[in-house]
């Protein structure tokens, strides 16, 4: 008889939860569930075991991590079959796996389809049947998202699905204003508002809930608080579609209609501000800062919007600097403030990243869903219409191919484009501003800020050696104040011993948010494994500098292409030039803290090849062995 098999269902809006038919599937261990959670966000493609292996150990996997995922990924397909789902929910495809589409549904689906659907509906001008998809759409959570896995790309994906929670709220709150709900709309409003202060969409729902509900007087209070609220926080004023609610309730002007269908998008969509939260302990870049104001000054005719790309070595601070920089002039933008962070698209085409990047900035722009074409290039033509006289700055961080961003590019007019990323992208028209370590003084202030000022005052001599050891990078320098800021009862000369050690530097700078090695070797993912595989095979050169004779010696080239790959990572900014000998030849070296992680890469590579050669050993033999991996047997050689 044919075994039953039920199809799964994976709730990941609250805590994990996966169930088969009614039977619910007990996961076993945080691997498990971060595994798990990783190929439901796939939403049906392939995961590559890198890809996993990467976010199930947040960068920094085991030697045995290839091993695990094979074994992890067993025993999930027999806690499946065990439920009555058959052997085909998770898929082997090289290079890696996938859910099958046709064996599983999740919330996190469900929730996309039904917001999509309600914002269609609005656009249509059916309020009712909107804001009943959006409820159903709102009604799927059962707290934050992932609210039981700490995995990084766990935590990245629940900050965006925040997001669209807030906005399908928001258009929801819109929605019930229009059918006339706004007395049993206040209390709602209040608290929403209480929870989200800085929220100018959902300050003026409430203001004109409040309004129409006889209650002028808090209306405009609401509206005073929340002005003295962004003011105090972020030294702006409030948004003009704020303001302009305030006013039409200050002068008691009558309520602007329109037959539903001529209200493509809701009334009050404030201009899109998708920036990052600026840093807290953001310090000094004063030169930085200054030249990023020239460079996007107004531009010559026909020369298109100005660009400035910010480049340099990986943990220099490029995206802190273009959100800082985007809060600064947010007022000169109010047009809106579009941000992508492209290092979320590494996985897909180009083309294909873009795409989706359009398309959410589209929607965010207040193009209605059903108007935004699904071609690439009627896309990228809308998006230019769109932005055509309207001031506003967009920024593209981590960007990795020009083919990735030329879409993303406005056209002439006002718009102002920031690119960030580790080597230059753009033509000529661009400005580049080049980023490296900060100054002395810039960071002991950073470290203050980030450690407590008083052990830093209180230890000058072991300041500057910290400083001197974190290279002035910015992410050190943040990871040593983390640490520092978690042992109340270190010294600065406690964290400074443990850091002269160079085989421990890596590590003591290793803790909490701020990781040197995960900034490393994030930048490293990005990159074409050839390129990956030249920097950590250089690792194991031991001199402070070397010729492109000794490049060729380690990655075992030929000069001329050795010199191609060394001249390469210079591009990338992981090597720099040393100068010439007496011979006048090029020499290389590493940045600042980059040596010690190629060092460390490079002497994982030997454990790799070993592993795989035992795991070859292994599943030649009899016994019913576990087989490695799709594509194991196509990873880097053995040093």
């Amino acid at each position: 008889m044919a075994q039953h098999t039920g199809m799964c269902a994976f709730r990941l809006l609250g805590p994990m939860e996966v169930s088969v038919g009614p039977r619910t599937v007990a996961l076993r261990g945080v691997r498990q569930r971060a595994l798990l959670a990783r190929l439901v966000l796939a939403r049906g493609r392939v995961v590559s075991v890198d890809a996993l292996v990467r976010d199930v150990w947040n960068g920094n996997p085991p030697s045995s991590a290839r091993t695990q995922v094979s074994i992890c990924v067993a025993a999930l397909r027999r806690l499946f079959r065990d439920a009555g789902a058959g052997d085909d929910v998770i898929v082997t495809v090289a290079p890696g796996y996938r859910l099958a589409p046709a064996e599983h549904r999740s919330d996190l689906a469900e929730f996309a389809d039904k917001t999509e659907e309600g914002f269609e509906l609005s656009c249509r001008g059916d309020a009712e049947q909107a804001a009943e998809r959006l409820q159903q759409a709102l009604a799927l959570w059962r707290g934050p998202a992932f609210a039981d896995l700490t995995a990084d790309f766990a935590e990245l994906e629940a900050g965006h699905l925040a997001q669209q929670r807030m906005l399908a709220t928001e258009q929801l709150m819109e929605l019930r204003l229009e059918l006339g709900e706004h007395r049993s709309l206040v209390g709602e409003l209040t608290s929403l508002v209480r929870e989200n202060p800085l929220r100018e969409q959902l300050r003026a729902c409430l203001m004109l809930a409040l309004h129409r509900s006889g209650q002028r007087a808090d209306a405009l209070r609401t509206f005073r608080e929340g002005r003295d609220l962004t003011v105090d926080e972020l030294g702006v004023e409030p948004g003009a579609d704020l303001r302009a609610v305030h006013d039409r309730i200050l002068h008691d002007e009558p309520e602007r209609s329109a037959p539903p269908t001529a209200l493509p998008v809701a009334p009050l969509l404030p201009a899109p501000s998708q920036l990052p939260a600026d840093s807290s302990v953001f310090t000094g870049r004063g030169t930085e800062l200054r030249h990023m104001d020239e460079a996007l000054a107004s531009p010559g005719p026909g020369r298109g919007a100005p660009v400035c790309c910010i480049v340099g070595p990986p943990g220099t601070g490029k995206s802190a600097l273009a959100v800082h920089w985007g809060h600064r002039k947010a007022d000169d933008f109010p047009g809106g403030r579009l941000y992508a962070d492209l290092r979320e698209t590494a996985d897909l085409p180009p083309r294909h990243a873009a795409g989706q990047v359009l398309r959410g900035f589209l929607r965010a722009l207040g193009v209605p869903p059903k108007q935004i074409p699904t071609g690439i290039e009627e896309c990228a033509a809308l998006y230019r219409s769109v932005l055509a006289g309207r001031r506003a700055l967009i920024v593209l961080d981590h960007a990795s191919s020009y083919e990735q961003l030329a879409p993303l590019l406005p056209g002439d007019g006002p718009c102002r484009v920031v690119v960030t990323g580790s080597e230059l992208l753009m033509d000529g028209t661009a400005k580049v501003l080049r980023l490296g370590g900060l100054t002395q003084e810039e960071a002991v202030r950073l470290l203050a800020r980030s450690a407590g000022a008083a052990r830093v005052v209180d230890d000058p001599v072991g300041t500057a050696t910290l400083v001197g050891l974190c290279a002035r990078l910015p992410v050190a320098l943040r990871a040593a104040g983390a640490r520092l800021a978690g042992k109340p009862h270190w010294t600065v000369a406690d964290l400074v011993d443990r850091m002269t050690d160079r085989g421990s530097l890596l590590d003591a700078l290793g803790r909490g948010e701020h990781s040197v090695r995960a900034c490393f070797d994030r930048a490293l993912r990005l990159l074409p494994p050839e390129v990956s595989d030249h920097y950590e095979r250089l690792g194991r050169v031991t001199e402070p500098a070397f010729d492109v004779w000794t490049g060729a010696q380690v990655l075992r080239l030929a000069v001329r292409d050795a010199e191609d790959a060394l001249e390469r990572l210079v591009d990338l900014h992981l090597l720099e030039v040393a100068g010439r000998d007496d011979c006048g030849a090029l020499r290389y070296r590493f940045p600042a803290l980059l040596g010690l992680h190629a060092a460390d890469r490079h002497a994982v590579l030997p454990r790799v090849g070993a592993r795989r050669r035992e795991l070859a050993l292994v599943a030649s033999g009899a016994g019913g062995v576990i087989a490695p991996p799709p594509g194991a047997d196509r990873g880097r050689a053995e040093s």
